[in-house]
């Protein structure tokens, strides 16, 4: 009985396959596709948090949740980052005209797809589909408002949980003195897998209806699993970088914020797409074990030895 592809994709994961992922990455111009990426996600970042904010409700009895996700948040990204998010979301919440938020979701859901349409054009040539298998702008700008809507339902169905974790862990904590440590330290020790969990879940949902044409058989979690760790190693490492030795305040002024922005944002997109490239490089190195290819068997070229006519002349033999 063959292994299920989660665990054979970690045998056929070799230097040999890493090397062939980051060599078609530069041949595919995943660098290029990760900057358009970037650049469509920090034009859909604000509209995106007001419909975060519109739908869990921050205005009314669900205001922590918000505040759990940028606690979550700050432990990765950039301070820099977090405090333009909060500031966008105070100024959201303490306006008068809250009425017009809710007018407005589907707009700011409008705008907050165009990172994933952005993110499909990439996947496609990731998956090498043919142009004219590629999906019309109308059915892709479906897909990619249906995308948002399933990764913005994750985001609050993990903050929900998380929420009521907390609460329910602390609840504990304060009526048993004696699990009360251990629950909290406990507690702080799996909010940070829980979140890297999400956020592969939320990569391998991309990764499975991004794409035009998907073939069955493909790994799908293992690329995003690893793709949620280096992100979350990348983004520890920059935002060290930008907090000890990259003061792009003192250098750019006010522009530096958004300088460290679009830079985080870019990484993030490379890491995302270079994850679906090694799921592809990896399912075709674990295809070719399943069917070898037959060597090639050399024609025998046969020399056909021309003969030439016998011609008799008259009176002769």
């Amino acid at each position: 009985m063959a292994a299920p592809p989660f665990f054979r994709f970690w045998r056929h994961l070799t230097p040999k396959t890493i090397r062939r992922t980051v060599a078609r990455a530069a041949r595919q111009r995943l660098p290029g596709l990760a900057a358009e990426m970037a650049f469509n996600s920090m034009l859909a970042l604000f509209p995106a948090v007001l419909a975060v904010l519109t739908a869990i409700g921050i205005f009314s009895p669900l205001r922590d949740s918000f505040q759990i996700l940028t606690d979550q948040l700050i432990q990765i990204a950039p301070d820099d980052v977090v405090n333009l998010i909060q500031e966008f979301a105070t100024e959201l919440s303490t306006g008068r005209e809250r009425g017009l938020f809710s007018l407005s979701f589907a707009i700011a859901l409008w705008a907050s797809s165009g990172a994933l349409s952005a993110a499909m054009v990439a996947l496609d040539q990731i998956h090498r589909i043919p142009h004219s298998e590629v999906r019309p702008f109308w059915k892709a700008k479906i897909v990619s408002l249906g995308l948002t809507l399933g990764s913005l339902s994750l985001l609050i169905i993990a903050i929900t949980a998380i929420f009521i974790g907390d609460m329910a862990v602390h609840t504990l904590a304060h009526q048993s003195e004696v699990l009360r440590l251990g629950l909290l330290t406990l507690w702080s020790h799996l909010s940070f897998p829980l979140a890297l969990m999400i956020i592969s879940i939320n990569f391998a949902f991309i990764y499975r209806f991004g794409p035009s044409r998907w073939q069955p058989g493909k790994p799908l979690y293992p690329g995003a699993l690893l793709a949620a760790i280096a992100w979350a190693l990348i983004s520890n490492l920059f935002r060290l970088y930008v907090t000890h030795f990259g003061n792009y305040r003192v250098s750019y002024g006010a522009i530096g914020t958004v300088i460290v922005l679009l830079l985080w944002l870019y990484l993030s997109s490379l890491v995302m797409l270079i994850g679906d490239q090694l799921n592809v490089v990896v399912g075709e190195a674990m295809q070719q074990q399943n069917h070898p290819r037959k060597p090639r068997r050399r024609r025998r070229q046969i020399r056909v030895r021309r003969v030439k006519p016998s011609v008799q002349k008259n009176g002769r033999r």
